[in-house]
């Protein structure tokens, strides 16, 4: 009977445990259409990255608290350009994500390219070079080097 009653504990709370984890799902703020919103908008915890970061805490309080405040625009029946005008006016155009242009993609790809070109010309024109030539040497130094070998003897 003991055994019956512990088991059929352990069996209800296994089930009540997997039916918890199951039931895991995100919530509709931090849904995938509410992260590419807020991927256009910048965070003001200080973290300096866009809305849908997953600083720790996670979820950032700030972020989750905009996003909140995205989804219920959106369910007003706000599209995502009045959702955005809406953070610019209230947050000023500093809030909005700029993707970098041509010359930050591609920029620094030709630097690392031209510090190579110049590495590779510095290597080539040293290597290049042949040793200067040692003129003739003072036939006194010559003798007086012979007679201290002589003497190390």
């Amino acid at each position: 009977m003991f055994r019956l009653k512990s088991s059929l504990k352990t069996i209800v709370l296994v089930a009540g445990m997997a039916a918890l984890c199951l039931a895991q799902t995100a919530e509709q703020w931090d849904s995938h259409e509410m992260n590419d919103l807020a991927r256009k908008l910048k965070c003001d915890c200080g973290c300096k990255l866009d809305m849908s970061c997953q600083m720790p805490p996670q979820p950032c309080p700030v972020c989750k608290m905009n996003k909140m405040r995205m989804y219920s625009m959106r369910q007003q029946g706000m599209s995502d350009n009045q959702i955005l005008n809406a953070f610019v006016e209230e947050k000023g155009k500093d809030v909005l994500v700029v993707p970098p242009g041509a010359m930050g993609v591609v920029g620094p790809y030709l630097a690392l390219a031209a510090g190579l070109v110049l590495v590779v010309f510095v290597i080539r024109r040293y290597r290049g070079q042949k040793p200067a030539m040692v003129g003739e040497v003072d036939p006194a130094m010559m003798e007086k080097i012979e007679k201290d070998l002589a003497n190390l003897e």
